[in-house]
């Protein structure tokens, strides 16, 4: 019987231009037009360092001079800001042993070929959804971009038009001409379509009809995390929120002879860039490790408003409303306490105690903005959760 090895499959040069070709090709988030692909960034992400550098000019300001045969006219210097962001560095290898491939006859290799550059744009969908998490925990960007329907609103928190218009007015002159999409965890999309806010149309020559709220296409995403008590966050982008720059360093096919009776990996290595136009990296931040991880992007502690930018300008406002039960998931169903103004996403729980997981124990120290190692054992963790005041 005749085996497909990767070698026979993937011819390196190729491959790395189909992969980045598809990725452009069927990512959502960049065929919806919310990730632009950046040259500036894709410029700067094989280039040493960690970070890159986004240089910006300052919109003009200040006041016109009275125009006179008796003063000279003043002239004003442009002023000038930049912006940092992260590069991630990230590596996946797929592969499969000899005796699989004589066993179960399965097309493995041409599987792996075909599905890399899905796995990516899977992983780039969390990283974005990572990065507006943290970005909307930090104080200056929640207190100018996210409507928070489960404080201002407690007897009414239920998702809605209401306060999705009011959300959008977080743009203040610029909601009418700056919003494009909005990006919904299925179980909000559910609730939208029992509203009947959704509209579906159905393009000439397209297989695959686009839902549309309020003039906004609609993109389903489960990666968009559903909280306790169906505590639910829409993101509403206008085009060009955030830059995008991808990059395969590399891509092997390495044959182990030795290993499990004989075994064929493809190894993809890339370097990434995903950036919310308008914020920064905060001063204070340092990654833990070598590189930077998804989990430190989820914490506010991350980022900050660039100098010199108008909150305006950050093309994304975050909506947080609670889902009618029906539409919430059983695990996650909780008691909503509506009249005292305390929604479960606000309440704080209990300090964790050796009966809780780890990653619950971490869940409890992000929310509290306590930092570790992300190798940190458990007991050590629970020293951080006694020394915190909470």
């Amino acid at each position: 019987m005749a085996v497909t090895n990767l070698a026979n499959t993937i011819i390196p040069v190729v491959f790395d231009k189909y992969v980045l070709n598809t990725i452009l090709k069927t990512n959502r988030f960049i065929q919806s037009g919310i990730m632009v692909p950046d040259d500036k960034l894709g410029n700067q992400l094989l280039q040493p360092g960690d970070e890159i550098t986004i240089p910006f000019i300052n919109d003009l300001s200040g006041d016109p001079q009275a125009w006179t045969d008796t003063d000279d006219i003043d002239v004003d210097n442009l002023t000038t800001g930049s912006q940092r962001a992260i590069k991630f560095r990230q590596a996946k290898a797929f592969g499969s042993t000899e005796i699989s491939r004589l066993v179960s006859g399965a097309p493995i290799a041409e599987t792996i070929a075909s599905r890399f550059a899905n796995y990516w744009n899977n992983v780039d969908q969390a990283i974005l959804n990572s990065t507006l998490q943290g970005v909307f925990l930090n104080n200056e960007v929640a207190n100018t971009k996210l409507f928070d329907q489960t404080v201002v609103s407690p007897a009414t928190p239920t998702f809605g038009p209401k306060g999705f218009l009011a959300a959008i007015g977080l743009l203040g002159d610029l909601q009418d001409q700056t919003f494009k999409k909005i990006a919904v965890n299925s179980s909000t999309y559910s609730q939208m379509k029992f509203q009947g806010m959704i509209e579906t149309i159905q393009p000439q020559n397209s297989v695959t009809p686009i839902n549309y709220y309020n003039n906004m296409e609609v993109i389903v995403d489960d990666d968009i995390p559903l909280e306790k008590g169906g505590i639910a966050t829409a993101y509403i982008y206008g085009s060009g929120a955030v830059s995008y720059s991808t990059v395969l360093h590399s891509t092997e096919v390495v044959h182990e002879p030795l290993k499990q009776g004989g075994r064929d990996s493809v190894v993809n290595k890339r370097v990434s860039a995903t950036h919310v136009n308008g914020t920064t990296l905060a001063k204070s931040f340092n990654p833990a490790g070598q590189t930077t991880i998804k989990d430190e992007l989820a914490k506010g502690t991350t980022w900050d408003i660039a100098d010199g930018v108008d909150p305006r300008n950050i093309r994304v406002v975050a909506y947080k409303s609670k889902l009618d039960d029906e539409f919430v998931p059983a695990a996650l169903k909780g008691t909503f306490s509506g009249e005292n103004g305390n929604s479960l996403a606000n309440e704080t729980p209990a300090k964790p105690t050796d009966a809780n997981t780890v990653d619950e124990i971490k869940a409890w120290l992000d929310a509290h903005g306590v930092s570790y190692q992300p190798n940190t054992v458990k007991a050590d963790l629970l020293v951080l959760v006694n020394d915190t005041d909470a």
